[in-house]
């Protein structure tokens, strides 16, 4: 069992842009992939969980780009748990590292043990006080609430598919940061990349949902990024809040 949990990856042909570097969303495949063998190795993946009727829902993330990876450039990612300030929710922590060992992404993200029989949050620290627990974060961030678009820029709606589907069969926590990016402008995401962004999960999306997709773009107050994008992800039927995102933004 280790305590920093590591796994090796090479960006293949389909995770690339024009510019021959790795979209962000294979970034979050890469750390859910991570997360799953770290857990599995821990003995608490959704497979070994599901018995007991228990599971892992994520709750925020926070993922941080230095540089963006290039075509088959290899790469070591890493995870761990770090102690979290709150008992209500664990603490998992990542980086994503060249073959010099710079730090190309730095992640965090919260998670709470839930119950999906009684439908209520169980005591993560209590099942599973004999886990390793390192007290290291890969990136100084503390949660703050995010806020949401106050006026809307850019409007798009969606079909939940099949394939949009993880292992608790709601959508994959990697397609509603697509469905933000697929709300911009089409002129920003030519010149633009993420360099940093927020994520807030309210509610959980099922096959044939219809979710729309509510974007603000404002002009940032950060130095070096060139703008900021709001997102508001809700079901379009019943009007519940799914997700906010907030996206950084830099010159490709």
């Amino acid at each position: 069992m280790k305590d920093i949990f590591e796994i090796e990856v090479k960006p293949n042909i389909l995770e690339i842009d024009e510019l021959g570097e790795i979209q962000f969303s294979p970034i979050i495949d890469y750390l859910q992939l991570v997360a799953y063998e770290h857990a599995s190795n821990l003995g608490i993946s959704f497979h070994q969980t599901y018995k007991e009727h228990l599971t892992w829902f994520l709750l925020r993330y926070y993922i941080e780009m230095k540089r963006y990876p290039l075509l088959e450039e290899e790469l070591v990612v890493r995870s761990w748990v770090a102690p979290s300030d709150n008992d209500r929710f664990t603490l998992r922590e990542f980086q994503i590292l060249d073959k010099n060992e710079e730090v190309l992404c730095s992640a965090t993200s919260s998670w709470i043990l839930y119950h999906f029989i009684k439908r209520k949050q169980v005591d993560h620290l209590k099942r599973y006080s004999h886990l390793p627990v390192i007290d290291l974060r890969a990136v100084d961030y503390n949660y703050p609430k995010l806020a949401l678009p106050e006026k809307v820029d850019s409007q798009v709606q969606f079909t939940v598919r099949l394939s949009d589907l993880d292992l608790n069969e709601h959508v994959n926590n990697r397609v509603y940061v697509e469905w933000a990016i697929e709300s911009m402008p089409k002129r920003y995401l030519k010149k633009y990349k993420i360099n940093k962004i927020e994520i807030s999960f309210k509610g959980q999306a099922f096959h044939q949902n219809i979710v729309t997709v509510e974007t603000e773009i404002r002009k940032a107050k950060e130095d070096g990024i060139e703008f900021i994008a709001l997102h508001k992800i809700s079901d379009t039927k019943k009007g519940n809040l799914l997700t906010k995102l907030i996206s950084y933004w830099l010159k490709k």
